[in-house]
């Protein structure tokens, strides 16, 4: 598709991407093309490394911009699981 890509922290794949939207739709994408159907053949889990994004009392996503309380990060997390077929936060 034509993105740059990195190897994350921990080796996993990681295009550049600029937003956690744009990163999910992108494996939404990536999952129907495979042929599968996502929430029945295939969920997903997110681990946020929240403590890598929260500082000063504020959860600030510096890459998209955003700086939310705890209960806006809550909130947008809840929102996630209603747009995306995520089964887990960790």
């Amino acid at each position: 598709t034509g993105l740059a890509t990195g190897v994350g922290d921990e080796g996993g794949f990681a295009p550049n991407l600029s937003s956690t939207t744009d990163a999910l739709d992108f494996i939404m994408r990536a999952i129907e093309r495979a042929g599968y159907t996502p929430g029945d053949d295939v969920v997903l889990a997110l681990d946020c490394a929240a403590t890598e994004y929260f500082r000063d009392g504020a959860y600030r996503m510096t890459g998209e911009g955003r700086t939310m309380s705890p209960h806006e990060n809550a909130a947008f997390l809840a929102d996630l699981t209603r747009r995306y077929p995520i089964v887990s936060i960790e």
